[in-house]
């Protein structure tokens, strides 16, 4: 690799005990807490039942906070066990020298069993046939089963038993463990309680089964909310995804019951300042027109590094401040209505994070943009820098 390419590639990955402006990006950046990841993994450790253990979802890029440096810090803790979305995703990992187990929730094609073996990744089985090519393959892999208990997207439903005994039994094809998805974990409707509730009781019931005819497989169901509010015994996983990053997925009234915390910020500049007499148009479509003469800040961020087009009434912070968003949001560009703030050119706006006594959570910009904050921190682009704050 060119040194200069690689100079600048191992820039942006930056470490600091404290960043001063200067040393700053001049565009837009993330800026992630080690140390509340940390203190968050730590948390969610205090709700695992006595014999389970993390399994730490990483995948979409840890959720934008970075798969690498975040599997990096949770094997430091003591942290064997990863999932991911994607055969990628795992390879990404084993290259940057990420031990313990990597788990792929997702499918992976048959003709790439060979990748699984060579990087000693273990693949979910998404169905009877999926299992059946997968065996066929000849490099004997270790697998996961996915059961199907409700929410009708992977696995075998696990009221076919038959079906699960056969995958089972498949010879060049080593099913360790077996696991489910609670689809309305997080909701607190009484009839979605009972859903999940029944979600549980039926996965239980297959595991006695199976234990019954002799199959003693590893199991786990529990993701963030599942550890959280439906406690199980007898699960050798639980994994957490969106709490590790401290955060709730669909509201800020949420209340998660643990001390965590976000662990990311995002932030970007202003790129120049403009005066717009009342009247005047603001971006695309001519959707926002000023009432009275006012001043905008253009910054420097837009959908294409992650913030939602979608984004309506919102704001950001500036010196302390909220300064509403106006207009439509651009690719690269968002205007704020700065009157008022006495702000410059290069001054730094939050999006994500603290400014002052001001805070702006990821789950409340997701709110205001129509979704969750999963998928909002899972598109947060690769053109932001990520500093790592020790």
């Amino acid at each position: 690799m060119n040194q200069s390419v690689k100079e600048k590639s191992i820039s942006k990955w930056k470490i600091e005990n404290k960043i001063e402006d200067t040393e700053k990006p001049g565009r837009a950046w993330l800026e992630i807490s080690l140390q509340k990841l940390r203190e968050n993994y730590r948390a969610l450790l205090s709700k695992m039942p006595t014999g389970c253990a993390s399994m730490a979802v990483i995948k979409a890029d840890a959720y934008g906070h970075g798969a690498i440096k975040v599997a990096e810090v949770l094997e430091k803790e003591g942290c064997g066990h990863f999932a991911v979305a994607t055969l990628e995703e795992g390879i990404a990992l084993r290259a940057a020298g990420i031990g313990g187990e990597i788990l792929v929730l997702g499918y992976t094609m048959p003709r790439d069993a060979f990748l699984l073996k060579r990087y000693g990744l273990l693949q979910t089985v998404v169905d009877e046939s999926h299992a059946a090519a997968l065996a066929g393959t000849g490099c004997f892999l270790r697998t996961h089963l996915a059961v199907d208990t409700g929410m009708n997207r992977l696995g075998i439903s696990c009221k076919d038993i038959e079906s699960i005994e056969r995958v089972l039994r498949l010879p060049g094809l080593r099913v360790e463990g077996l696991y489910s998805h609670m689809s309305v974990a997080d909701s607190d409707r009484k009839e979605d309680r009972l859903f999940t509730l029944r979600q549980i009781e039926d996965f239980m019931n297959l595991k006695k089964k199976l234990e019954e005819k002799g199959f003693f497989p590893v199991c786990h169901m529990q993701s963030s909310y599942g550890l959280l509010f439906y406690p199980m015994e007898g699960m050798s996983y639980a994994r957490p995804g969106i709490a590790l990053y401290g955060c709730a997925s669909n509201s800020p009234k949420e209340r998660l019951g643990l001390s965590l915390r976000p662990v990311l910020s995002l932030k970007c500049r202003i790129a120049c300042i403009r005066t717009v007499e009342a009247g005047g148009y603001v971006s695309y479509g001519r959707t926002w027109q000023a009432g009275k003469k006012c001043r905008l800040a253009v910054i420097a961020i837009g959908y294409a590094d992650g913030l939602p087009r979608s984004l309506q009434q919102g704001y950001a912070l500036v010196k302390g401040k909220k300064a509403p968003i106006v207009g439509r949001i651009c690719m690269d560009q968002t205007i704020l209505d700065v009157t008022g703030i006495p702000v410059k050119e290069g001054d730094i706006v939050t999006l994500i994070g603290k400014d002052g006594e001001e805070e702006i959570q990821a789950v409340s910009l997701a709110e205001r943009a129509g979704s969750i904050t999963n998928e909002l921190l899972s598109r947060l682009g690769g053109r932001l820098t990520k500093i790592y704050i020790e």
